[in-house]
């Protein structure tokens, strides 16, 4: 079984809190320790996220202040601004969980995302990132290890899906987790739960023998094209031609499959059958971890009040 290394992951899972939605806003009662918060937790979901991951990175700044150790400086993302290449690739970031199903969509992107927002070379291969060398490289080692831990991974969890996540506990990031969840395990083992529930669901769709026979369609009608048996491997097709041909050849390579794909999504309903299927199955999963989902979001109302508390 696949195990997640530790520091990859819990960056992760510890800046993604909108896994489970929660209904209205957080309570404002009182804390452990009797005291109000000194200002009001925001209502939104959204507002909320960005407060707890505020509140974990600047208590995780903390921690590696102490510890003297200097974090990476922030570089500015490439292409931020309104003209920049994200700006312009922000048209192709549509997601399609169960195949491409606008036509006209994929005649104009593909397959979009990272093929055209930048995270490809020109021939369709994946741009590596760049890798830091000799001193560079021994200062982001040293940050990782005080941020995210060192040795025996002391927690672990397994996912809906089966996947074994493990996580340190004598980081930075750790410390951080402790002070505004109150139990790190606990919140390590509901977090990893929530942030995969729509990942569980989908996995179940894709073994649905309902999907399967739509599928199983998809496959006959883009067998002209290329014999792909789901979206995934047409996908993969196209990648390892597209490393063989010069780039305007790999872009139309890459518009012709994708086109094919979503007409024959459009004509069996593929997408329509895995989006009706992923409700059943994703309500089938909230139910099997509901205690998981409780503590998440008891754990997640003490750590926004704690932020408030402590004006983070």
């Amino acid at each position: 079984m696949t195990t997640v290394r530790a520091s990859r992951f819990v960056a992760t899972v510890a800046l993604s809190m909108g896994a489970v939605s929660m209904a209205g806003g957080c309570g404002h009662g009182p804390d452990g320790d009797g005291t109000e918060p000194t200002r009001s937790v925001p209502r939104s979901v959204r507002a909320q996220d960005d407060l707890l991951k505020r509140a974990e990175a600047t208590l995780a700044q903390r921690c590696l202040e102490e510890r003297k150790v200097a974090p990476a400086p922030l570089a500015a993302a490439d292409g931020a601004g309104a003209d920049g290449p994200a700006a312009r690739a922000s048209g192709s970031q549509r997601r399609f969980p169960y195949g491409i199903d606008d036509p006209a969509w994929a005649a104009e992107h593909g397959f979009g995302g990272a093929a055209e927002a930048g995270g490809r070379t020109g021939d369709g291969t994946p741009r590596p990132a760049p890798q830091p060398r000799g001193e560079a490289a021994r200062r982001q080692e040293r940050l990782a290890d005080a941020l995210f831990g060192t040795g025996h991974r002391e927690l672990s969890t397994r996912t809906a899906t089966g996947l074994l996540v493990r996580a340190n506990s004598d980081g930075c990031l750790a410390r951080a987790q402790r002070l505004l969840y109150g139990d790190q395990a606990r919140w390590f083992r509901a977090t990893v739960a929530a942030n995969n529930l729509e990942a569980a669901a989908h996995h179940r769709v894709t073994r649905d023998p309902a999907y399967r026979a739509v599928l199983a369609r998809w496959a006959d009608c883009v067998a002209p094209v290329y014999k792909a048996a789901d979206p995934a491997e047409l996908r993969d097709a196209w990648q390892r031609r597209a490393r063989e041909l010069p780039p305007r050849q790999a872009t139309a390579l890459q518009r012709r499959y994708a086109v094919a794909e979503a007409r024959c999504v459009r004509s069996t309903g593929l997408a329509g059958t895995g989006a009706r299927l992923e409700e059943r199955h994703a309500a089938e999963v909230r139910a099997e971890y509901a205690d998981l989902i409780a503590d998440h979001r008891r754990m997640r109302e003490r750590a926004l009040r704690y932020a408030v508390r402590h004006g983070l």
